[in-house]
């Protein structure tokens, strides 16, 4: 039986492995690993992941069991919207309009914002 030593990417330990794809002394290093990892991406991503993650929870809160509401720009201001972040484009009667996961944001005349819920998600 060879008994190649590998090194543990956590602890930095030397330990033999019980099988070819182990790279981890124990599963416990391994969970803690890809915790710390995970943690990392999430702290990173954190400066957008948050403010859309709170819009979109504004949204579902406006519009509940609605499909659209209009609403004004200040009163969107004041529950703690962000302006600066979204998803993604789509179309709306052939425009680009920025959307927020599910919902479409439109600017209208006079600071207004109708937001539509888009039956495609």
């Amino acid at each position: 039986m060879k008994t190649d030593k590998r090194k543990d990417p956590l602890t930095g330990e030397e330990f033999i492995p019980k099988k070819v794809s182990q790279r981890f002394a124990t599963p416990a290093n391994r969970i803690k690993f890809n915790n710390e990892k995970a943690s990392q991406i999430r702290t990173k991503r954190s400066f957008v992941d948050k403010p859309l993650h709170q819009n979109q929870l504004i949204l579902l809160e406006l519009l509940a069991n609605k499909k659209e509401t209009i609403v004004h720009q200040e009163f969107l201001r004041g529950r703690g919207y962000n302006f600066n972040v979204i998803t993604h484009y789509d179309k709306w009667e052939e425009r680009n309009i920025p959307c927020i996961y599910e919902f479409m944001i439109i600017t209208l005349p006079n600071e207004q914002i109708k937001i539509l819920k888009n039956d495609r998600y």
